[in-house]
């Protein structure tokens, strides 16, 4: 399939200003998130042993390596505002592009903005001083403002001020939330491990520990391995190692684009993964297998039997500050695809429209922002991130495919062009698909809306 229409000139910044330091700090920023301390339970529940456990985190650990190869390749010879966009134009045309791009800019970026800023502000309601969040501040019929979201909404506004600043501020800005909790985690597990697996008795027996307070915590089950806790489990994993191909979405910022954007990618996805293992390792260390399937939050959990309710606290805090990178990081990849649809005409053309001294496209930035608060007060991200989950995860698999007509149809191969090829994007794909049957399982009908659109 050919585009329809010819490729126009996509927006470009009059100068490159990402380095590698940024670059990794965006892509780190993105993909160590909540997930990992949220999904061990998930995965434990599919783990008859601690081997099997640590397999299949090993197992997401490789899948992920064959995303970034895909992903590292495909930046460097597009290295275009737009990621996905600008890669499915090229192999595709411009009706698969434009499809990915809306949703992406109208929904499913917006959403996951809101979402995070949600979840960042959930975080402090659940500390012991953080209960205030809660309380209703305004009330017009059945629609409430809590503290909850008028601290998601200080936070969304504050970042994108960050980012309208310049890509200098963001920059810093995401070294600090990216890297400070990075180090916080390393820390934390090497202690975790030392304390629970080299110390006798360093760490008291999970059994003999007060239970956690959460009525929402699951009941311990027995670990099995079936193919549904199994399809499960890989969901799981794979929704926690995603995030390292936001650095793509930039390309037109990143300075040396052929030699940063595989270098960043691949030596984020490679730290991501040593950091999951050891935090893992550390999590089995303190809690044991059957302790890691019965807690909704891991490195909580883990927290608390180290250093008691005031760690855990502490811990609640530094979570956010991951959030706040993820969140960072997703606000300024959106505004980077709305302004290369907004180049090709599709949306409003503003949005292409880069500032000449502060080097940053603040339409576009503000226009997320502004959609992220319509769907963060309406409370109908999560309802858009359903609808659109199924599609996104689809059209992934639709971008990695597009390795293989650059590369056989179009004999396009740049100096970084991955080793594996084309081992690695087919696992990639097989795995991809595996996550998309499951989840449209998981999801129901509403998954299929998403399609339709």
């Amino acid at each position: 399939m050919s585009s329809a229409l010819p490729p126009r000139p996509r927006p470009a910044f009059p100068g490159r200003r990402l380095g590698f330091g940024t670059s990794l700090a965006l892509i780190l920023g993105n993909t160590v998130g909540v997930g990992i301390f949220l999904t061990p339970g998930e995965v434990a529940h599919a783990s008859p042993d601690v081997a099997t456990y640590l397999a299949l985190w090993v197992l997401g650990g490789l899948m992920a390596a064959a995303g970034a190869q895909v992903f590292a390749e495909l930046g460097a010879l597009f290295p275009r505002a737009g990621g996905d966009y600008v890669f499915l134009d090229r192999a595709f045309g411009r009706p698969v592009a434009v499809a990915w791009g809306l949703l992406s800019v109208l929904f499913s970026f917006p959403g996951s903005i809101a979402a995070l800023a949600v979840g960042a502000a959930a975080t402090l309601e659940a500390t012991t001083f953080g209960g205030f969040l809660g309380v209703p501040l305004l009330q017009v019929g059945e629609w409430t403002l809590a503290g909850r979201e008028l601290v998601a909404l200080v936070a969304v506004g504050l970042l994108a001020a960050v980012n309208c600043r310049g890509v200098r501020w963001t920059g810093r800005t995401q070294k600090f939330l990216a890297w400070t909790p990075i180090a916080l985690f390393l820390l934390m597990a090497l202690w975790a491990v030392f304390e629970g697996w080299i110390v006798p008795g360093g760490v008291p027996d999970v059994a003999s520990l007060p239970a956690v307070p959460d009525p929402a915590a699951p009941s311990p089950v027995a670990p099995s391995l079936s193919l549904k806790s199994l399809a499960a489990a890989s969901c799981a994993i794979f929704f926690t190692f995603s995030g390292w191909n936001v650095l793509t979405y930039m390309g037109g910022e990143v300075k040396t684009p052929g030699r940063t954007i595989p270098l960043a990618i691949l030596a984020g996805v490679g730290l991501t993964v040593a950091l999951y293992l050891l935090l893992n390792t550390a999590f089995l260390a303190v809690l044991g297998l059957p302790g890691v399937g019965s807690v909704p939050n891991a490195g909580v959990a883990t927290a608390r039997h180290l250093l008691g309710d005031t760690g855990a606290d502490g811990f609640a805090v530094v979570m956010v500050m991951v959030i706040l990178a993820g969140l960072n990081a997703t606000l300024m990849a959106g505004s980077r695809i709305a302004m290369a649809v907004g180049a090709d005409g599709y949306l409003w053309p503003r949005l292409a429209e880069v500032h000449p001294r502060r080097d940053t496209p603040i339409v576009a930035i503000l226009a997320q922002a502004g959609l992220s608060a319509v769907l963060l007060l309406t409370g109908s991200f999560s309802f858009l991130v359903t609808v659109t989950g199924a599609v996104m995860i689809l059209l992934s698999c639709v971008t990695v495919a597009t390795i293989f007509v650059f590369r056989r149809r179009m004999g396009l191969k740049p100096r970084a062009a991955i080793p594996g090829y084309p081992v690695t994007p087919v696992v990639f794909l097989a795995v991809g698909g595996l996550v998309l049957g499951t989840g449209m399982v998981s999801g129901g009908p509403w998954s299929l809306v998403g399609l339709a659109a």
